[in-house]
């Protein structure tokens, strides 16, 4: 009888364990604010590169680069960062591989559309985002509507807490 219970305390102690070090894998994968919003910049240059290359909006995606270009190397250092961060040694291989699904997902989503309708929807897209100023573009980026996409969350912001006397 002790023996069993000892036991069942042991598998108790180890399922807390492991739920702890899964919680700790997965707060390791959430994203800071100034990350996320380097994932939703990412996702969206994504769907406007597809974009361009289907409706030959070559011209107002270059604009975009070109207007954007500090704030997409910022965006880029804090995504390399954040997969380096979350995935360790093999942090460069994972974002690669989220490059490439989110570039498929703009795919897939062209598809769903007559090219007609794209294209209008994408030109659309170009002007919005070519009328944010430089500054704006970190929020803009997370006000577009397929940054759900990445399945990348933010981190939960807590309250510090008030010192106790």
């Amino acid at each position: 009888m002790k023996k069993c219970r000892r036991l069942a305390q042991v598998a108790l102690v180890v399922t807390a364990a492991q739920l702890a070090a899964s919680n700790v894998a997965l707060a390791a994968t959430c994203a800071s604010p100034a990350e996320k919003a380097a994932v939703d910049a990412r996702v969206l240059q994504s769907e406007l590169m597809v974009a361009a290359l289907t409706c030959g909006e070559n011209a107002r995606y270059n604009a975009f680069v070109q207007k954007f270009q500090s704030e997409l190397v910022g965006f880029g250092s804090s995504l390399r960062a954040y997969f380096a961060r979350a995935y360790g040694k093999s942090g460069e291989h994972v974002m690669d591989q989220f490059v490439t699904r989110m570039a498929n997902g703009a795919t897939i989503r062209r598809t769903q559309f007559t090219m007609p309708q794209y294209c209008s929807s994408a030109v659309n897209l170009f002007n919005a985002v070519l009328a944010v100023d430089t500054a704006g573009l970190r929020d803009y980026v997370g006000q577009t509507p397929f940054v759900y996409q990445s399945g990348i969350e933010s981190c939960p912001v807590q309250a510090a807490r008030e010192p106790t006397n």
